[in-house]
């Protein structure tokens, strides 16, 4: 997965481009667009670099460099494509790079744009956001070629804050001749930072929806499983552990990923299928601390859920809308750098690719939505797979503890996304008394609340499927 380091590094000189600067005018645009880029660590992007290419660091991130990269890796037959989430990671990080030019007094050597080498990597890695079944390399970078200009102004004179990018950028890009039309439906994912077990955990949000995907289809490959051959650029293994299911029924399951260069990270996992109603079903998981040493100990948080709801009302019939949710801490890394790297890397983020893609394509024989239901179950790529049982009721134990966690997370996401709104009114001169006097009510309202939320989610019996901790 050399790309995710390349399209990293867009965001790192990117980083690097406003810190040199010093130039307010520049900070603001950066906020706007990447919100909490000022109060990260300067040295967020060294600090991945040397943690999974310590032989050969690059602590000084490049534009040109990146794009370059990313262009010979789309030209070249052997390598593949982008997956729809980095490219859609990459086209946010060149439209913020030019937005950023655009507003600048003075040149940002990391985002330089001068030179025939530059612009040939600029439409090289334009090229690489084109669809998948488009033509050939050449003709990709053609078309690049003849939309460049029109996209680059796009992003200089509209792309102000975040939302511009689904709302403007997304769309202009499309209508492009280096989409002609083709959507490009890869969520970007939203992050908050939140503690959870006294780790400093990031949590990223997705959502997303499919016309041509079934609730049934889903429910099919979803099971952790099958992720392994749902997803194997990012999913290296998914291993049975002993025993198969907990006294609380939650299923085990042993997960390696590879997020960047040829480090993985081996976490144990716990898992329940949930049955919400004949429309809708959730995918919850946690980290399985019955059997901790199993992993290698760098991933000490890990929960979320994958729901999923038929749109249409029939489980049968596609649309289906899908939400996921993860919260993770990787041990060393600080918290912004594990938003980047969960993010850009797809850890936290290739639901879409992997849920949507593999609901397309199945594996010969997944294992299906409630596997295993029974300790010492067959093999459910064998024949005569056992029928899956009804899920059990809750107790207090499966739903005390990630019930207040649940509800923390979803009360620091709140006022941090409004904050943010808040912020980005302000900076662009548009903030207004309303608008001040509506946050500080909703914000007084959320802290008065809150206890009464977290009382009442801890005290009101609900399934075991929702991410929480065995004891």
């Amino acid at each position: 997965m050399e790309s995710v380091r390349d399209i990293l590094e867009v965001f790192g000189a990117i980083d690097r481009a406003v810190r040199e600067a010093d130039d307010p005018d520049v900070s603001a645009a950066a906020e706007k667009l990447l919100p909490g880029l000022m109060a990260a660590d300067p040295g967020w992007y060294t600090e991945l670099e040397t943690r999974y290419f310590p032989d050969d660091v690059r602590r000084q991130p490049n534009l040109e460099h990146a794009l370059q990269a990313i262009a010979s890796y789309d030209a070249d037959q052997d390598t593949g494509r982008l997956t729809p989430a980095q490219k859609a990671r990459l086209l946010y990080g060149i439209s913020a790079s030019e937005r950023l030019r655009s507003v600048a007094s003075a040149s940002l050597p990391a985002l330089s744009d001068s030179g025939s080498d530059f612009d040939d990597a600029l439409v090289g890695s334009l090229a690489a956001i084109a669809p998948r079944e488009s033509s050939s390399a050449p003709d990709r970078r053609s078309q690049a070629a003849a939309a460049r200009d029109d996209v680059l102004q796009t992003a200089a004179a509209q792309f102000v804050r975040a939302a511009d990018f689904n709302d403007v950028v997304r769309p202009a890009v499309v209508a492009s001749p280096i989409r002609d039309g083709k959507p490009m439906s890869a969520p970007l994912c939203q992050t908050a930072v939140v503690t959870v077990d006294g780790y400093r955990s990031v949590i990223v949000d997705t959502k997303f929806t499919s016309t041509t995907i079934s609730l049934n289809m889903l429910k099919s490959i979803v099971n952790p499983f099958n992720w392994d051959e749902d997803y194997n650029k990012l999913f290296v293994a998914m291993q049975s552990q002993v025993p198969e299911i907990l006294p609380d029924h939650w299923r085990r399951v042993l997960e390696t990923v590879r997020v960047i260069g040829d480090a993985t990270l081996r976490t144990p996992l716990k898992f329940y299928p949930y049955q919400v109603s004949p429309v809708e079903a959730q995918m919850n998981y946690d980290l399985d601390m019955s059997n901790f040493a199993a992993g290698d100990g760098q991933v000490r948080v890990d929960r979320g859920f994958i729901n999923m709801k038929s749109t249409v009302g029939n489980p049968a019939e596609n649309g289906v809308r899908v939400t996921t949710r993860k919260v993770v801490h990787i041990q060393g890394i600080s918290a912004f750098a594990q938003a980047r790297l969960v993010c850009i890397g797809g850890y936290g983020t290739a639901s879409a690719d992997f849920l949507l893609g593999a609901a397309a394509n199945p594996p010969a024989s997944p294992a299906p939505f409630d596997y295993p239901t029974t300790e010492g179950q067959a093999d459910p790529t064998a024949a005569g797979a056992q029928t899956a049982a009804p899920a059990p009721p809750a107790t207090p134990m499966t739903h005390f503890v990630p019930a207040a966690v649940d509800a923390w997370t979803e009360c620091a996401q709140d006022l941090t996304n409004g904050y943010f709104d808040v912020a980005q009114k302000w900076l662009a001169g548009s903030l207004t008394l309303t608008d001040l006097a509506d946050y500080t009510t909703r914000l007084g309202g959320e802290l008065a609340s809150s206890p009464w939320k977290y009382l009442q989610a801890m005290t009101t019996p609900r399934s075991p499927g929702k991410p929480g901790s065995t004891t």
